[in-house]
């Protein structure tokens, strides 16, 4: 079992989730230790990967200093089957109560993804350690800080089109954490094992969000 409250403060200081979905487990070891060389420590493979779980046991065994977290839970038996492989936290596309149960059960961080105010307080209310704002690209900063005005409890974690130019904005409108996809880990990236790129934007990322960071 995880402590749960350390993860989750643990996230909140990083303020990143660098989230990978790739065709396969090829150079993950390789791509998320380079990673937390350059100060991006939370690591979120998502369940859509081809050998995922196998991959998080991986991940967890050979890089013990980050945090490896498993995403696309979409019910309780994947949730207890991340668990098992290791994940310390798990991040869901929707609101499921069943992966809710099983992640207070064995004291699992897990952050559902919502979209309205209603949905994030009724995950809120559930038991979830943050929520996911998802598509943020669609919604923007603002919906942010406007769920956040009557709703100030909540713990935000935007999700969807979060890049280099508007991480800072969502950071400025209340998130307590980002998860970058696609733009930060680029599947041709993960295909081919050459990160220079993958790095590169990392760096930037991670100098622009270190004010942030408690």
């Amino acid at each position: 079992m995880n402590d749960e409250h350390w993860v989750w403060e643990r996230i909140k200081r990083e303020r990143i989730i660098a989230v990978a979905r790739g065709d396969g487990a090829k150079n993950l070891v390789s791509l998320a230790k380079a990673l937390g060389d350059v100060g991006v420590r939370v690591f979120e493979l998502t369940m859509t990967t081809p050998g995922a779980l196998n991959s998080t046991r991986e991940l967890c065994d050979a890089l013990p200093d980050l945090l490896i977290g498993v995403g696309s839970v979409i019910n309780a038996r994947m949730a207890e089957r991340a668990i098992a492989a290791g994940a310390q936290f798990l991040v869901s596309p929707i609101f499921d109560l069943g992966v809710m149960r099983v992640a207070r059960e064995l004291d699992t961080p897990v952050i559902p993804g919502t979209f309205t105010p209603t949905e994030a307080q009724k995950a809120w209310e559930a038991g979830a350690d943050a929520v996911k704002v998802f598509p943020a690209s669609v919604l923007g900063p603002g919906y942010l800080s406007s769920i956040l005005a009557p709703l100030p409890h909540l713990q935000l974690v935007p999700t969807g089109g979060i890049d280099l130019d508007n991480a800072t904005m969502f950071l400025d409108a209340g998130a307590a954490a980002l998860a970058i996809g696609g733009s930060l880990i680029d599947r041709q990236s993960l295909q081919t094992g050459e990160f220079d790129a993958v790095l590169e934007r990392a760096a930037m990322l991670v100098k622009r969000i270190e004010p942030y960071r408690e």
